[in-house]
């Protein structure tokens, strides 16, 4: 059985980065999946934490585009470490591995 990744990346006002993060990582975790490293069911998931610009706006266009994203929206600015946590607690119970990395990559 494959293993199912997850990608927690927190993030916020980061609509500029944000669709270019989303393609680079879509195309990576597509080519494992394609050549049968991780499981199908692996996704790529953004935590919002408070965003003020289109960030959260731009997660759920995504979302609904492809179900290889998932979103994670925070009430308000936590600040990083808590967004990053946040989206650990949520992917611990549905991965078998995760990775954490900025949205800017």
């Amino acid at each position: 059985m494959k293993k199912i990744l997850y990608m927690v990346l927190p993030c916020y006002n980061e609509e500029e980065v944000l669709p270019e993060t989303a393609q680079q990582l879509k195309n990576k975790l597509s080519l494992l999946i394609k050549n049968d490293k991780i499981s199908k069911k692996s996704k790529i998931m953004f935590v919002n934490d408070g965003s003020k610009d289109k960030t959260w706006d731009i997660i759920e266009r995504l979302c609904k585009e492809d179900s290889i994203f998932a979103g994670v929206k925070l009430s308000r600015n936590r600040g990083h470490q808590n967004a990053l946590l946040a989206g650990l607690m949520v992917a611990k119970e549905k991965a078998d591995i995760v990775i954490s990395m900025d949205a800017d990559l």
